[in-house]
């Protein structure tokens, strides 16, 4: 988490002030509250909100360095999918590995198809 709130809130802040000063003043010109203005605005820029959280959960998933060295590779504590991949590999179960490494991409497969369908509506 640690390492991917940079690049979440980076991306998000440019998805937001991407959004046109425009969409504001009129939001509030036609009688929109503060907080009914800044609900618009995020409805402006929801694909690219939604988009930064994928982008965030794609470098999370394939940071193996940062989460052997801040985690250590505890089973059952701070063991990643990625840092199992490469141990199981180290150990020669490369079955085991392989196995990890369907699931790891079966889950970034149905990220993008569901970020897919949400850009679709």
């Amino acid at each position: 988490m640690i390492l991917i709130t940079p690049i979440l809130l980076g991306l998000t802040i440019s998805a937001l002030s991407g959004v046109g000063k425009a969409i504001r003043d009129t939001a509030l010109s036609l009688g929109a509250s503060d907080s009914q203005a800044i609900v618009v605005i995020l409805k402006e820029a929801r694909y690219a909100v939604v988009a930064a959280i994928i982008m965030g959960f794609g470098r999370a998933v394939s940071e193996l360095g940062i989460a052997l060295m801040v985690g250590g590779n505890i089973r059952g504590f701070t063991r990643v999918l990625t840092a199992a991949i490469a141990l199981e590999t180290q150990k020669g179960e490369l079955e085991l590995a392989i196995a990890l490494g369907i699931i790891l991409l079966s889950l970034a497969f149905i990220v993008n198809l569901v970020l897919n369908r949400i850009q679709q509506r």
